[in-house]
């Protein structure tokens, strides 16, 4: 039996440094296609169990010269789990259903939902994203590891590329599903995103 996610979010990262006069300050819109959250869960001590969401969408409102007033809003749609096929052990139709339900508490809270706090500069192009992750009903703070990997104009489109990575544990959000077969309570999150500015 494997397990879960969380978000991403959770989302999300959103924070930036060297090069960021090399876009202008505005709204950006998340680029889904080229965006990919990827999480990850202990499958009893045996290999990591991984998977992504497809439907993820984000607003980065961007402050070039101030970067760590800058702010972003990711939400997740918590029935759009893409993992490897599983037996279902709760009678869905798939276990992605078994995931959405049991771990993400989907059938209360559809949208899982990523809000920065605060961002800090670490290092050049480097920093942290402070942020409340919301999901299966309940809501807390993360803190994610975040890294500018390109500011650039593209076609025309001033656009921004981050990654960024967080641990969770999935059981203060109250997700114990599977626990006592041993599936991991943390969560690894890697996120690749690109945001272009909004027209």
């Amino acid at each position: 039996m494997k397990f879960l996610t969380s978000t991403a979010l959770s989302a999300a990262f959103v924070f930036a440094a060297a090069h960021a006069e090399d876009v202008p300050s505005g709204t950006y819109d998340l680029d889904a296609t080229h965006t990919t959250v990827f999480w990850s869960v202990s499958h009893g001590g045996f290999s990591l169990y991984r998977g992504t969401f497809d439907t993820v969408e984000g607003t980065l409102e961007w402050d070039a010269k101030r970067p760590q007033k800058s702010s972003m809003t990711v939400s997740i749609d918590a029935n759009s789990v893409d993992s490897p096929a599983a037996v279902s052990h709760a009678g869905n139709g798939n276990f992605q259903e078994d995931i959405a339900k049991n771990a993400l508490g989907a059938e209360a809270q559809p949208t899982i939902t990523f809000t920065t706090t605060k961002l800090k500069k670490t290092g050049d192009g480097e920093g942290t994203v402070k942020g409340e992750l919301s999901f299966n009903g309940q809501t807390h703070p993360v803190t994610l590891d975040v890294e500018l990997t390109k500011a650039a104009t593209m076609r025309g489109t001033p656009k921004m590329g981050f990654s960024g990575s967080t641990t969770i544990d999935r059981t203060v959000w109250g997700s114990d599903a599977w626990t006592q077969f041993g599936i991991g309570k943390e969560v690894t999150i890697t996120i690749e995103a690109e945001f272009a500015k909004a027209e």
